[in-house]
């Protein structure tokens, strides 16, 4: 595969392409972070989909080359599934360096929104699919930087605040980390998985969460 595309030059996507995947995933030290934990998502996101995918074990190695070549020690590695008439799919992946949030961040925090854009309902499409179509998210970003913050938050159909458009969204209430449940429309996170069964974090307890329960918290996490 050519390290540069000329868009111009390439094909229009046809309608076969409109199922495809992927995932985005963070390489810390030179190592994927949960490689395999972030395959296992994509190929059930194939799978769902109904999008054919190249052989397991050769993309792995694939992705771990292209970090390789890349030699950034933090970097964002992002691979999707470009489906393909009568063939398995097109694995497309792209590594570039991570943009780490200063200092004062974690200390002091961002600031965040809540935006009118949504994401497709659950009864649309499955949010266990990391599918291609993100408008949605899109939208969302353009909304969050006509507002001057620095990330936004979606709601549900019934107001409810469900996630961050790159990662999930808790509260922290009373010792207790508030994280609202797949099933009201967000993707099972890899990282929040780590995150809540790490020594010393406050137990999660999954719960729909309000605008109002953000706002009156003194911290969320993401």
């Amino acid at each position: 595969m050519p390290r540069v595309v000329e868009p111009r030059a390439e094909a229009l996507p046809h309608e076969a392409a409109s199922n495809g995947c992927f995932e985005t995933m963070r390489a810390y030290g030179g190592r994927i972070f949960r490689l395999d934990a972030h395959l296992e998502r994509l190929y059930a996101s194939a799978q769902f989909l109904g999008t054919r995918p190249p052989d397991r074990a050769r993309l792995r190695g694939e992705l771990v080359q292209a970090l390789s070549r890349s030699r950034l020690q933090e970097a964002v590695v992002r691979v999707a599934l470009l489906p393909r008439r009568d063939q398995p799919a097109q694995p497309s992946v792209v590594v570039q360096a991570a943009s780490v949030l200063p200092a004062s961040a974690y200390r002091s925090g961002i600031r965040a929104s809540v935006v009118p854009a949504r994401k497709f309902s659950v009864g649309s499409i499955d949010p266990r699919a990391k599918y291609s179509a993100r408008l949605g998210s899109v939208l969302a970003v353009a909304d969050s930087q006509l507002r001057g913050v620095d990330e936004a938050l979606f709601m549900d159909a019934l107001g409810g605040v469900t996630e961050s458009t790159a990662s999930n969204l808790g509260a922290v209430s009373r010792g207790v980390i508030l994280t609202p449940p797949c099933w009201l429309g967000l993707l099972a996170g890899i990282t929040r998985d780590v995150l809540f069964a790490a020594p010393g974090v406050p137990p999660a307890r999954q719960a729909g969460m309000r605008q109002s329960c953000v706002r009156r918290n003194a911290e969320c996490v993401m």
